[in-house]
């Protein structure tokens, strides 16, 4: 069974993924950034979702230092970060970031669930 983490705090949009995603997904929750890495490798992540904070602490800069430790952690996991729209040197930072494959891509954070579903679904292959 294919896994997805969620690395992210709004536990809320988790619970809809989850729900949206069904049972032909593992999908797997963790709120914290410090056991980000080691659930993305026990798990055997396919995909995960990195949530950038939209004030305060793990803002976009942060994510993509996380996604660069994941990236070497598990390698075959996919890189989707979350960003705040509002925040133009964090899209700027995703832009580049996606350009030299330290992610495999980027959504707003005001994306859809089904959006959000579509996306994932789409990245694991």
């Amino acid at each position: 069974m294919r896994t997805i983490v969620l690395i992210m705090r709004r536990k809320s949009i988790a619970q809809g993924l989850a729900q949206a995603l069904g049972s032909a997904l593992h999908v797997v929750f963790e709120p914290s950034h410090m056991r980000a890495q080691a659930m993305a490798r026990s798990q055997g992540a396919g995909v995960a979702l990195v949530e950038a904070a939209e004030s305060g602490d793990h803002g976009v800069a942060e994510c993509l230092a996380l996604c660069a430790r994941l990236r070497e952690e598990a390698p075959q996991c996919k890189l989707l970060l979350m960003c705040p729209e509002r925040d133009r040197d964090g899209v700027a930072r995703a832009v580049k970031a996606k350009r030299r494959g330290r992610i495999d891509d980027f959504v707003f954070c005001d994306a859809t669930i089904a959006y959000l579903v579509s996306k994932l679904l789409s990245m694991q292959g």
